[in-house]
């Protein structure tokens, strides 16, 4: 099978690694039925800019701003990305809401983890992005700004990106396995398979 390297005994770099991060980050944004791109940009418009994408640990929230952001220039805006981890201090949001506050049209806030502040801070964060031209955040719960696109993942999602990947398929039953060890996080399923991989 495709996801397996040659039995060669020696090592396999990073750039041999179909897991390896830049292959994983070439793949277009594999979209939940019914969406597109053209719909997303009609939904943010008519949103005015300011709305959430949520998902759970690995759904593909990350991948998706990162592709949104050049569409996002193409509409005359100037995306200001931030991003917040379960290791940030509070210090660290403290500078968040001092940094937003500098943010004016056409500038666009993009706020990436916006779970981990306090309803508190966000109160805060909420109303130093006020000048901005727009305010989308990735939270893991519905809350906060109106939702935009819900993301999942799925066995069926996982076997395409294997597929796209390597151009072969993993063992019956393996995509499941893996799928389920790490609770539909995607983001481990692949640091995984990227680990078995290089042996």
């Amino acid at each position: 099978m495709a996801e397996l390297p040659p039995d060669s005994g020696a090592p396999v770099s990073a750039k041999d690694n179909p897991y390896a991060t830049v292959y994983l980050e070439r793949i277009p944004f594999r979209f939940p039925s019914g969406m597109t791109w053209e719909l997303l940009m009609q939904r943010l418009q008519s949103m005015q800019w300011c709305a959430s994408i949520v998902g759970g640990h690995g759904r593909g929230k990350t991948t998706l701003l990162e592709q949104l952001l050049p569409r996002l220039k193409q509409q005359g805006f100037d995306p200001r990305t931030f991003v917040l981890r379960t290791e940030s201090t509070n210090a660290e949001k403290d500078v968040l809401t001092e940094q937003l506050r500098a943010v004016e049209k056409p500038g666009l806030i993009v706020l990436d983890g916006a779970e981990q502040l306090s309803t508190a801070r966000w109160l805060g964060v909420r109303s130093a992005a006020s000048k901005a031209a727009g305010f989308l955040i990735t939270v893991h719960r519905t809350s906060r700004l109106p939702v935009v696109l819900n993301l999942e993942s799925n066995v069926s999602l996982l076997k395409s990106l294997v597929e796209e990947l390597t151009g072969g398929s993993l063992p019956a039953g393996e995509a499941h396995a893996i799928f389920q060890r790490h609770y539909g996080n995607l983001r481990d399923c692949f640091r995984e398979l990227y680990d078995r991989y290089a042996g």
